[in-house]
């Protein structure tokens, strides 16, 4: 860049950067403080006003701003000249002033050879090289220009950029947008229009407004799907990138996040910019009659657009516009007012730029935007794309894809410099140094069309693939260092390759001569992406790529079988749900809990370990949502027999596996793949009876069954467990066929259910359908009294038969006896040939409107009887004094058969009335026709309301389906007038399914469509040439010939109508009835299935069809409500019909801090409160629940009065959950107990007490004096509303309803030791505190469990030394010890003292003391049997801590079994050579007293002399005491300096160290014992590893005990690097069991399994865990086979025999189970000695002489060695000595002696 300073004669290079806005005249530098400057943090390409500055990365540094505003000019008037004489001459502008034109001549001569210069400079150098091609850098411009052609990247990506993006997809939450370079932006739901806000926040508003006119607006039509088309093309504008949220300088997965908002998208544009063939985009503000008026987005709304219908795209149908669309439109021209813009979106027009509607010139550089066709010229063609400027000024590139380069075979046109090219600017590029724009002149962005290989056209499927395996690559360009282009095949599309993607081997360099990948190569490849903005595929030549089987969820086939590994379990309210299974890179699938395996799991995660690759089949799938569906299930994954995955799949008679996903009494259904499901009754379980299906079937079962019926329109399947074949009956065909409607059979009834009754027919296998109400005549009650009084196995006759359903397998059948009658007198007609006018029939009432009432007959046939042809006296009445389904009498009065269906209409008078001649209309003023579908119609006035024509299908959307009844005559019909009545859908997700474009409809108009609401109008208010018609496809409509148009005053409640889903919101659905009937299905009345009710947009989607039932109607304020509920279900719930105990499910409306408000339907109410959230109160969280969240729930109590209802959410009672509840529900106060404990959450702080909720009306009182032991100052400070608090019951009285409760320690806690009182110190005592606070004068301590007793400490007392300052020597909060120096009990104060002397002799004294402690012998005992104990496991004796881990649990003694948990160390314990400490259940001190010896006693003397020392002493004696080490092997260490000293001379005594870390933990110094600890480790020498185990163990019991979690997961990990694993988690689980922490030692026990399940003792281990620690027999008896499976068979006869033992020893075992497994073990080992030996042991143990007796019986009935029966026969005369009598005692030596002289007979 040049210098900013000016020149007389400035170059033209720089001229050129700094020319202003160009207009006719020349350069424009009016002033342009009226227009809106654009924000900084938008880019401003060229232009800033006066106070707003262009960002930096715009405009080089030391240069001035290209186009100043205000008018001002930084340029002298020479230079202005020859500016303006270079843009006269580049741009061809005609200048009217012929003067000034010489003059432009003769500048530019002036400066020709200035320009020659800069030629030459521009002649690209022959010694570039190939990375300079490579890095994007175009050695043809001027070194100082500094101009390269760049595509986009991440990095030159920021925010503020514009880029021209293709819409690639569209989901409900965001735009998925295709931008050049294989980039891809994100444009979510609220960065689409200020007008598509609005409309969001509208919706959001009337959701909470439940009061609001639901018909007033159209906004519930929010779906993204009907705003943008998939193609389309729009401006985008960057908001954000990965670099704005990168943490730590490290980038997190890139991401563009975009907006098409037109007030940013066209950023910098006014006005003035506004010309004809500029592009900008704009949303619809709203729709008229001819056009819609549109929002630019310029200046603040000043202008606006407008977009005739004419000028919309083919694809694009006018009655879809919605308001929030936004468009790329095509400026056209002004209005005749000036400030509206036409607007153009046809890409016709739009695309067309070879001959118009592109740029030449522009009044400011802000005009031109990504999406803008221009001319540009060429200034450069160079290998890598062009470099081509605007106007002269402002530079253009094209990237090698954008010019077209990477195809050899795209066929560019001739772009020499100098010669100008079209195209369309595709991006900005604000970080660049210089200011340019982005090219393209690819057909496809220009002609703004899809790309010619886009899979989403018509022809795609000539096209490759996303995942095909290609096999024939051919390179056809090389890119050193960067990648390669390649042809698909010989002559297919191009792909490009990254050179990461070349080889699963790095590839350093690769060349277009040399190398397995030259230019003219061939590969084979895989495709794995396809960008729409470049025509680009995307492939690999990796072989991994290749050999992957799945890319993409797309690529998944359900039914398909793959391999996949395991990634993690899914755990969902703390239980397991699912484990989540990889079948490939990126594509992860869900194998719910019931399809982990054929059988129940105990433990799955004992059999699935990380990384295990496991077979699986695909379920489901589905792609929205991203979600796979896998089982494990053997039988489903090999099964051959036949895969059902949709409906059209099954054939009656069919067979397939299947899982019962739901069993209950009466039947299961039965899951398949895909989304099909059947129900299997529970006749059809077995052959045999069956009254309880869940006694005989679980969920998750695999069955094998067989379809009996399928109706794919309904998706309904019924199955059988029964023979197959037996379903194939022809003898029962036969008879079905031979069967016909008015026919009397005689049936036996086999099933009965709640509206119906099944028979089988008398003589063959026919079922029958009886329903309730035509069980007889009369009212609904009698009808139900009738069916009551039906019983199975009754013989039912004079059955009439009225309609036979051949693919069902099903004949309806009728028992009234006024249609029977009827039928047998031929007055039940079944087809309209047996009809005759004036023929008397009989039939029943199917539905009543106002145009009359339709009758059915046998065979659904039903005739009209129209409201004139009844008798005057009837109709007036309401309903004309008719009901549904009521038997009347009527005579035929005309029949039609004209058209593909006949009618017939009935008459109730006595004669009846001739039919009316059809209607005549007359031509007047009418429009001719252009080619019209029904070539009966000629004129558009032939379309009235009832007119019958011919429609051609051109689209089929979601809710309608669109059409054409001539040239430029739109129609649509609604999606609610094509079915007319439910059995006709039949897809109900999408109903519309099985139209196809151009497909040709019978129709009949309705009215004019009103594209303002979506309804329609009378053909009266049609407006504007082409109108769009509302039409009806119903046939029973197209079929009539007089057309009534139900309204919403015709619904009666109760009444059954097909809706279809309109609209969805987060909690209801809006359907449409018809047209112009629109209703509300709360989602609390859609489904009883909560889980449905969790995803309304997925379960019930836009379009999808529900047969609902009217609630509530509302004409005058227009309000319909509706409910989809099953019909038996459908019972409004009232405070007269709820009751306690009920579980249904509800709407959360509010969440607050201590209540949870929950709306059961419009009038109910209930409130959830704390003590009903969690059966754990600690796990009690109203954050867990949110607004309009579904849940189930269960009714505590109902104040009907009152109108309040409690609520419960706790699993045990919605779950029917096992899991153990630690609160009880209380709802009486009879459930409370004296004395015991209870927790309850705090419900007011009063200034006499605290009461607390501990369940519902049940609320206790806490005095202030209960509160606490120790004394509070401020009492309030420590207790709030809602605070969880545990409490025992101290007084209690039922009659007054009084419970009182203490918080008090020394209540709740029976070892509790009451705290210290001033009147309680005693001089001389040493107590431990914490220092309160620090004076220069002393510090002041607080005594530990006092209460508040404190003291000084002064500065003299502190030290031996004299301390000036004691404030750094303490801080607030340090532990200390101290000793009582005075007490002063009138003044209530105490001094203290710190001086180490003091410890010290009192250490000696109670050293002294402990020598004369009576108890000392039995606690030296107690203590060395401890160590004795520990020294065995640690060394590796055969203990049962050697055998089983470590854990002190030994089987086969159960004397060693000591099950009595250690007390945790008390704050006032010391360590003495008498009395070893003991710490979360491990003995530290008493390791060395083996090692140690016992002090001997002292004499009276040495007493008298150790008590009264001297105050001062001589230099000679402190040197004679200061070396203590001879009295250490006497007395032990009583010192820090003590064990230090012994620690120089054993170094490696790990029992040393570990009383070292005992002294200190007793100091309280818990930091230090740490350090000593790590010391420990560090010093201990190598070899030495059973030492360091023992300090290994200390940590551990260290960290658990005063640690955290993560401390102790911390050094349980770094043992385990220094030692056998093994053995660190066998040690660390004794450890969490002695401390009573089973929840974590269960943990320890699961990794264990996980990891050592081939050690037996392992599983040895958790079972005796199991049964004495935790009291589950059950779980810990499941073991077993579990074990057997994973151990080695030579183990399992052990590993059985100890599970029997545990059987016996164990307090919560069975002996008898036990000797039943030891039968099992004997009968098939009878040889096994050990087995009899371990057995008799145990027998004796139990006590029953008799069985020890009969068990030596049967000892020695077998074959015995001598040596064998030795031994048995000296226990057996032992335990006789021992147990029995002097007889018992001869026996056995008399039958010993005859065993002997039996051998020696031998």
């Amino acid at each position: 860049m040049g210098s900013s300073k000016r020149k007389t004669s400035p170059t033209p290079g720089r001229v050129e950067r700094k020319r202003q806005r160009v207009s006719q005249d020349g350069f424009d530098n009016r002033s342009t403080k009226s227009k809106t400057a654009a924000k900084a943090s938008k880019p401003n390409f060229g232009s800033q006003n006066s106070d707003t500055r262009a960002p930096a990365s715009l405009l080089p540094p030391q240069e001035p701003p290209a186009f100043p505003r205000g008018g001002g000019s930084v340029l002298t008037p020479i230079e202005r000249k020859q500016i303006q004489a270079q843009a006269a001459k580049d741009a061809l502008f005609e200048l009217n002033d012929q003067d000034e034109v010489d003059d432009a001549s003769v500048l530019l001569d002036d400066l020709g050879k200035d320009e020659e210069i800069d030629k030459n400079r521009r002649t690209p150098s022959k010694k570039l090289g190939k990375k300079s091609l490579r890095n994007g850098h175009t050695k043809g411009k001027l070194e100082g220009h500094g101009l390269r052609i760049e595509g986009l990247t991440y990095k030159r990506i920021t925010s503020g950029s514009v880029i021209l993006g293709q819409i690639e997809d569209v989901s409900p939450k965001e735009i998925t947008f295709a931008l050049p370079n294989n980039l891809t932006g994100y444009a979510p739901l609220t960065a689409v229009s200020g007008q598509f806000t609005e409309r969001l926040e509208n919706v959001l508003a009337r959701a909470d407004d439940s009061t609001s006119d639901v018909t007033s607006t159209d906004d519930g039509d929010i779906d993204l799907k009907n705003y943008f088309l998939k193609g389309q093309f729009l401006r985008t504008y960057v908001t954000s990138t990965t670099a704005e949220f990168a943490d730590g300088g490290k980038p997190n997965k890139k991401r563009l996040e975009l907006s098409i908002e037109p007030s940013l998208c066209n950023t910098g544009m006014t006005f003035s910019d506004l010309i004809v063939n500029n592009t900008v985009q704009a949303s619809i503000t709203s729709v008229e009659d001819h056009g819609v008026i549109m929002d630019l987005g310029v200046e603040n709304g000043r202008a606006q657009g407008f977009l005739p219908l004419k000028e919309l795209d083919s694809e694009i149908q006018a009655e879809n516009l919605q308001t929030g669309m936004v468009f790329l439109c095509l400026i056209t021209g002004q209005a005749s007012n000036g400030r509206t813009i036409k607007l153009s979106i046809n890409r016709q027009k739009s695309g067309a730029i070879e001959s118009s509607n592109f740029l030449s010139s522009a009044p400011t550089v802000n005009s031109l935007l990504p999406g803008t066709a221009v001319e540009v010229l060429v200034t450069e063609n160079i290998e890598n794309g062009l470099i081509c400027q605007f106007m002269g000024m402002l530079d253009v590139t094209a990237d090698l894809v954008h010019s077209g380069k990477s195809e050899s075979e795209r066929v560019l046109p001739e772009a020499s410099p100098g010669t100008k090219v079209k195209g369309r600017l595709i991006c900005t590029f604000p970080l660049s140094d210089n200011t340019k724009l982005g090219f393209s002149i690819l057909d496809h962005v220009v002609q703004l069309k899809r790309p010619r290989n886009a899979t989403s056209l018509p022809n795609a499927s000539d096209q490759p693939h996303i995942s095909d395996v290609i096999p024939d690559f051919r390179v056809t360009r090389v890119e050193p260092g960067l990648g390669l282009f390649a042809s698909v095949g010989k002559s297919g599309p191009a792909a490009f390759l990254h050179i990461s993607r070349l080889d699963d081997k790095k590839v350093e360099t690769i060349s277009a001569s040399t190398g397995s990948f030259r230019v003219g190569t061939s590969h084979r490849g895989r495709i794995v992406g396809y960008n729409a903005m470049d025509d680009l595929y995307l492939a690999s030549f990796q072989q991994s790529i290749i050999d992957q089987p799945f890319l993409r969820i797309d690529d998944v086939e359900v039914g398909q079988k793959a391999k996949g590994k395991v990634e993690k379990f899914i755990y969902r309210n703390g239980e397991l749900s699912g484990l989540l299974v990889s079948l490939a890179e990126g594509i992860m699938g869900l194998v719910p809990i019931i399809h982990l395996a054929d059988t129940h799991l105990q433990n799955p995660e004992k059999k699935f370990q990380h990384d295990m690759v496991v077979k699986t089949r695909v379920i489901s799938k589905n792609v929205e949502k991203r979600q796979i569906r896998l089982t494990l299930k053997k039988a489903l994954v090999n099964n051959e027999i036949g895969i059902w995955k949709t409906f059209a799949d099954i054939a009656v008679g069919k067979s397939s596996l299947g899982t019962l996903l739901k069993v209950e009494s009466k039947g299961a259904v039965v899951q398949f793949f895909g989304d099909v499901k059947g129900y299997l009754p529970v006749s059809e379980m077995s052959e045999a009876y069956i009254n309880d299906a869940t006694q005989h079937f679980r969920e998750g079962q695999v069955i094998k069954v067989s379809a009996i019926e399928v109706d794919p329109t309904l998706r309904r399947l019924l199955l059988s467990c029964k023979d197959p074949e037996a379903l194939i009956d022809e003898d029962r065909d036969k008879a079905l066929l031979s069967l016909r409607p008015g026919l009397l059979v005689t049936g036996k009834v086999f099933q009965k259910n709640e509206d119906d009754v099944l028979l089988r027919m008398e003589g063959d296998n026919v079922v029958g359908r009886l329903e309730a109400n035509f069980l007889s005549d009369g009212s609904p009650n009698k009808r139900q009294s009738a069916m009551r009084n039906v019983r199975a196995g009754q013989t039912m006759r004079d059955l009439l038969v009225m309609e036979v359903l051949p693919k069902l397998k099903l004949v309806r059948l009728c028992k009234r006896p006024s249609l029977v009658k009827a039928a047998s007198e031929g007055q039940f007609p079944d087809s309209v040939e047996r009809l005759r006018e004036g023929m008397g029939v009989k039939g029943f009432v199917i539905n009543i409107t106002d145009a009359g009432v339709f009758v059915r007959f046998a065979a659904d046939l039903t005739g009209l009887l129209p409201r004139s042809q009844m008798p005057s006296e009837i109709a007036g009445l309401p309903q004309y004094g008719m009901s549904i389904l009521q038997t009347i009498t009527t005579t035929v009065h005309s029949i039609s058969t004209l058209g593909k269906t006949s009618r017939f209409w009935l008459t109730m008078k006595p004669q009846p009335r001739s039919a009316s001649k059809p209607h005549s209309t007359t031509a007047q003023d009418r429009t001719p026709l252009d080619d019209p579908v029904d070539r009966c119609s000629n004129f558009l006035d032939d379309f009235t309301i009832g007119y019958k024509t011919s429609a051609r299908v051109v689209s089929v959307k979601a809710t309608q389906i669109n059409v054409e009844l001539a040239k430029e005559v739109q129609g649509r019909i609604d999606v609610s007038e094509i079915f007319d009545d439910w059995k006709a859908i039949k897809d109900t997700k999408r109903p519309l399914k099985g139209f196809q474009p151009k497909q040709i409809l019978s129709v009949r108009v309705l009215g004019i469509h009103d594209a303002r609401n979506h309804r329609f109008l009378p053909i009266s208010h049609r407006s504007g040439k082409s109108p769009v018609f509302e039409l009806s496809a119903k046939p029973s409509f197209v079929n009539k010939t007089d057309v009534e148009i139900l309204s919403l005053d015709n619904l009666k409640v109760d009444s059954f109508w097909p809706a279809f889903v309109n609209n969805t919101s987060k909690d209801c659905l809006w359907v449409n009835i018809t047209p112009n009937i629109r209703g509300r299905v709360k989602a609390m009345d859609l489904s009883d299935d909560v889980a449905q009710l969790a995803d309304l947009g997925a379960n019930f989607p836009i379009g999808s069809a529900l047969k609902v039932r009217v609630l509530r109607v509302d004409v005058e304020k227009n309000q319909l409500d509706l409910s989809a509920k099953a019909e038996r279900s459908s019972t409004v719930i009232s405070y007269k019909n709820i009751a306690k105990g009920m579980n249904l499910p509800g709407r959360v409306t509010k969440s607050s801090e201590r209540q949870v408000l929950v709306q059961l339907n419009d009038s109910l109410v209930g409130a959830i409160d704390l003590i009903e959230m969690a059966d754990d109160f600690a796990k009690a969280d109203p954050t867990k629940v949110q607004k309009n969240d579904i849940v189930r729930v269960h009714v505590v109590d109902v104040d009907a009065p009152n109108k309040r209802i409690s609520l419960s959410i706790r699993p045990s009672k919605v779950l029917s959950s096992s899991l153990p509840v630690i609160d009880p529900q209380i709802t009486s106060i009879d459930q409370i107990q004296l004395h015991l404990k209870y927790r309850g959450f705090i419900s007011n702080v009063a200034d006499n007490g605290l009461f607390v909720v501990l369940g519902h009306g049940v609320t206790a009182f806490v005095r202030v004096s209960d509160l606490s032991d120790s004394y509070l100052k401020d009492w309030k400070a420590h207790f709030e509303r809602d605070q969880l608090v545990r409490g025992r019951v101290i007084g209690f009285d039922k009659e007054a309803r009084r419970v009182q409760l203490s918080l008090k320690d020394s209540v709740l806690k029976p070892d509790y030791s009451a705290s210290l009182t001033f009147d309680k110190i005693e001089v001389g005592s040493v107590l431990t505190g914490k220092v309160v606070k620090v004076e220069d004068f002393g510090v002041f301590i607080l005594i530990d469990n006092s209460s508040n007793v404190r003291g000084l400490c002064h500065r003299s007392e502190i030290a031996e030394s004299r301390v000036e300052d004691v404030r750094p020597l303490y801080s607030e909060g340090d532990i200390v010890k101290v000793k009582v120096l005075k007490v002063d009990l009138a003044k209530r104060r105490i001094n203290f003292g710190l001086k180490a002397s003091y410890f010290e002799d009192e250490e000696m004294m109670t050293d002294l003391s402990a020598d004369e402690d009576p108890d000392q012998e039995s606690a030296a005992a107690a203590e060395t049997s401890s160590v004795e104990d520990f020294d065995a496991g640690s060394q590796g004796s055969s203990s049962a801590d050697d055998e089983y881990g470590g854990m002190g649990l030994d089987i086969l003694d159960d004397e060693k079994i000591t099950r009595s948990p250690v007390p945790p160390m008390a704050p006032e314990a010391r360590v003495t050579h008498s009395d070893s400490l003991k710490v979360g259940g491990f003995d530290w001190a008493g390791l060395s007293l083996p090692n140690l010896k016992q002090a001997p006693r002292q004499s009276k003397d040495t007493e008298d002399r150790l008590s009264k020392r001297p105050k001062q002493k001589s230099a000679q004696e402190k040197s004679l005491q200061t070396d203590h080490t001879g009295d250490l092997d006497a007395y032990g260490p009583l010192s820090a300096d003590d064990f230090e000293r012994l620690l120089l001379s054993e170094p490696d005594s790990s029992v040393l160290w570990l009383q070292y870390m005992a002294f200190q933990l007793e100091m309280g110094e818990i930091e230090l014992a740490r350090q000593i600890g790590e010391r420990a480790l560090g010093t201990i020498g190598i070899g030495r590893d059973d030492e360091k185990l023992n300090i290994w163990v200390g940590l551990l019991n260290l960290e658990n005990t005063y640690g955290d979690d993560e401390s102790v997961q911390d050094t349980f990990k770094r043992a385990c690097e220094y030692n056998d694993p093994q053995e660190i988690h066998n040690r660390l689980t004794s450890i969490l069991i002695q401390s009573g922490k089973h929840e974590k030692a269960g943990d320890s026990f699961q990794t264990m399994l996980k990891k050592y399940s081939q050690d037996p003792k392992t599983w040895i281990n958790y079972a005796t865990y199991l049964f004495d620690s935790l009291s589950s027999p059950d779980k810990a008896r499941d073991l077993l086979p579990r074990a057997m499976q994973a151990l080695p068979q030579h183990t399992h006869v052990d590993l059985t025999s100890k599970f029997a033992q545990l059987e016996f020893r164990s307090p919560n075992g069975l002996p008898e189970r036990g000797r039943t497994i030891f039968e099992g073990l004997l009968s098939s080992f009878p040889k096994r000695v050990d087995l009899w030996n371990v057995l008799v042991d145990l027998e004796i143990r139990q006590g029953d002489k008799d069985q020890v007796r009969r068990l030596f019986e049967r000892i020695f009935e077998g074959r015995v060695k001598n040596k064998q029966a030795k031994y048995f026969f000296k226990r057996w005369l032992a335990f006789e000595e021992h147990y029995g009598d002097e007889r018992n005692v001869e026996k056995v030596k008399a039958r010993a002696a005859d065993f002997v002289n039996k051998a020696a007979k031998r």
